[in-house]
């Protein structure tokens, strides 16, 4: 100070904090950049797991479909039974048609992805719009198809097979499969015929295909769905 050295000094204070300024955000730009580029490649893998959870999705549902579609037809079979003759009802395997009419189809899709960035609230990754909005509607459609599903286990499984419980054989339905080692011939086997005179057995098949129809078309929403997002996070 006694030499008049004091705004020499200032300013090189002023420029030291400046280089230290400077020096931060050249290292928070670094910071920034290095973390939008590690986002860039997460958000590269979840879309390449989705890409590929739903490619096979979309197989495990064709196959699902596939089963639905034959429990349809079975029961449409028996439905246009009712009423008919004992020489009519002869012609058929009607153990073969009860065994394929219930429902016994399951159908488990890979979310795991889904799961995984929903609940670690990584989705913002993702700054395609178009497959956020999509697999948001596929959690939702998931509820509505889960639904759908629980409802026709339910008439299966509560309303529908105990209803026959009087009025068929299970042991010889059963053996329709083969392979099952308590199926077989039946020494009590109901008549056929009496069940298929009776209006209210034709009500419990006609819910039953209305319960198939919800399932089926739920089916289809998904496997558009499936279809749009595999396109949606395809690379090309």
């Amino acid at each position: 100070m006694k030499q008049n050295k004091t705004s020499k000094y200032f300013k090189y204070a002023i420029g030291e904090i400046i280089l230290v300024v400077i020096g931060i955000l050249i290292a928070l730009q670094i910071n920034t950049w290095n973390q939008n580029r590690i986002d860039k490649i997460e958000e590269q893998e979840i879309i390449a797991k989705l890409h590929k959870d739903f490619k096979t999705n979309k197989a495990n549902l064709a196959q699902f479909i596939v089963e639905i579609t034959n429990e349809t037809n079975a029961q449409i079979a028996l439905m246009s039974l009712i009423g008919a003759s004992r020489e009519e009802l002869l012609k058929y395997n009607l153990d073969s048609l009860m065994y394929e009419s219930f429902s016994a189809s399951e159908v488990a899709f890979a979310d795991n992805t889904i799961k995984s960035i929903m609940q670690s609230g990584r989705l913002d990754l993702l700054k395609n719009e178009q497959v956020t909005a999509l697999l948001y509607k596929w959690n939702t459609l998931s509820e509505i198809r889960k639904t759908r599903m629980s409802k026709l286990d339910d008439w299966i499984n509560n309303h529908f097979i105990p209803y026959l419980l009087s009025k068929i054989s299970f042991k010889e339905m059963d053996a329709t499969t083969g392979g099952l080692k308590w199926s077989g011939p039946s020494q009590v086997k109901p008549d056929y015929y009496p069940l298929f005179q009776e209006v209210e057995f034709e009500n419990y098949l006609d819910n039953s295909l209305w319960f198939h129809q919800q399932v089926f078309l739920r089916c289809q929403e998904t496997d558009i769905l499936i279809d749009d997002i595999i396109k949606a996070t395809s690379s090309k």
